[in-house]
């Protein structure tokens, strides 16, 4: 099953507060450790993986830092989980199905890969400008809110024919 593990929340958050206080340029590691409360070793080895990937910049030095290397409406939080986690997927086969003899045949298969799918549609539709801004994390979270419910009202309207 899909579960983020810290490593991948403290990227997010990592990359939510270099965001936030992107006016200043380079920010040090340790105001990100110190400030987001993510151990500084463990925050090293997953800002160093972030920039690897282009995610973010990183200047050594007086002043150095770390910064975002593209603006945070084209950072999503697909982009950061996968580079940190890998690729998203909610069960085995669905990542290889060549290495499931039943893939061709499961039942369960086709539910699974359309919940792996609305999964990966939203985390890739939020982006890092979406929740450094109040205003519009407040839209995310409505939308979301809207879509569970309306999924809800659908499936029991299925259920009760």
């Amino acid at each position: 099953m899909l579960q983020l593990t810290s490593r991948g929340n403290y990227g997010i958050v990592a990359v939510y507060y270099i965001a936030r206080h992107s006016e200043r340029g380079f920010i040090s590691i340790d105001e990100i450790a110190e400030n987001s409360e993510i151990p500084k070793p463990y925050l090293s080895k997953i800002l160093q993986n972030l920039c690897r990937s282009g995610l973010l910049l990183s200047r050594r030095g007086s002043g150095g830092g770390f910064a975002l290397a593209r603006s945070p409406e084209h950072i999503s939080l697909k982009d950061i989980i996968e580079v940190i986690e890998g690729k998203v997927y909610l069960v085995n086969c669905l990542l290889n199905p060549s290495q499931c003899e039943r893939s061709t045949s499961c039942p369960i298969s086709p539910i699974w890969l359309a919940i792996q799918n609305m999964v990966v549609e939203v985390i890739a539709s939020i982006t890092i400008d979406d929740i450094i801004h109040d205003e519009k994390k407040q839209e995310m979270l409505s939308v979301l809110e809207t879509c569970r419910n309306l999924y809800h009202e659908r499936v029991q309207s299925i259920k009760s024919h």
